[in-house]
């Protein structure tokens, strides 16, 4: 049986009908992004349920997943996956400027809504408490906001290219791809057009070189790229230095690159 999954609203005595409906709006925005990452299903397995609704200084809201029917047929039951996903990406974004594959840009921008309201609500809590089980949470503090930020926000942009392991296609508000950039070890976020969808699903989980323009944030680290081209860069598939010798003109005629450079200052 699914577990219920709460969010408690900041920690005010009062808050505004407004803030309550957005909050709950970003909320589920966030489960059904993560339900569609996790089941590569862009209108997702699972309808969301409120379980418990309260008013008790702060308000508390609980739901639960229930799977989809499609065609009298009922789909996967992801419920206890999104539930860790949701934790898990919402304790790494409190306490770095990380995520993993499954948080999409989409859930990613519905968390900075959520910690945005913590600047007037206090922090707001994501938890899981099953029957006989230990309660596990998450908070979604100032500090979840600036890591978001730390993510999302571009300083530089320029055609470049990413080399790294292509995972997690996803095509729920846009069609992109995540690839897991060698030299930050940061995923990337690659949006690509239908001209190239099935090289891209071709791909999965190989290594690749994803050249297009790149958006990096402060600290250079790319953030995403606009993909013009999608190459295999898997390590049997590169020229040997053998077949790349002449691929390059010969600009020293065949001298060595020493003596080349003595005779032009004669």
């Amino acid at each position: 049986m699914p577990r219920t999954i709460f969010l408690q609203i900041g920690n005010k005595d009062r808050i505004s009908l407004s803030a309550f409906i957005d909050s709950l709006r970003n909320f589920l925005g966030m489960l059904q992004d993560l339900d569609s990452t996790v089941s590569r299903n862009p209108s997702g397995n699972l309808t969301w349920d409120v379980v418990l609704l309260q008013k008790q200084s702060p308000p508390l809201i609980g739901v639960s997943a229930t799977p989809k029917r499609k065609r009298q047929q009922k789909l996967l039951d992801i419920s206890e996956t999104v539930e860790t996903q949701l934790l898990e990406n919402t304790r790494l974004l409190t306490y770095s400027a990380e995520r993993n594959p499954y948080m999409s840009d989409a859930a990613l921008s519905r968390l900075e809504k959520l910690a945005k309201r913590s600047k007037q609500l206090g922090p707001l809590t994501v938890y899981v408490n099953g029957e006989g089980a230990v309660r596990v949470e998450s908070a979604i503090t100032e500090n979840t906001l600036k890591n978001v930020q730390q993510l999302t926000g571009v300083k530089y942009s320029g055609y470049a290219s990413v080399v790294g392991k292509l995972e997690a296609i996803t095509v729920h508000l846009r069609d992109e791809f995540r690839v897991w950039d060698e030299i930050s070890g940061k995923p990337v976020r690659c949006k690509f057009g239908k001209a190239i969808e099935d090289r891209v699903k071709s791909l999965l989980r190989s290594r690749v070189a994803v050249s297009g323009i790149v958006k990096s944030n402060s600290a250079g680290i790319p953030i995403s790229v606009d993909v013009e081209e999608l190459e295999s860069a898997e390590k049997g598939e590169l020229p040997t230095i053998q077949e790349m010798s002449g691929l390059v003109e010969d600009y020293t005629d065949g001298k060595p690159l020493k003596k080349y450079l003595e005779d032009l200052d004669e």
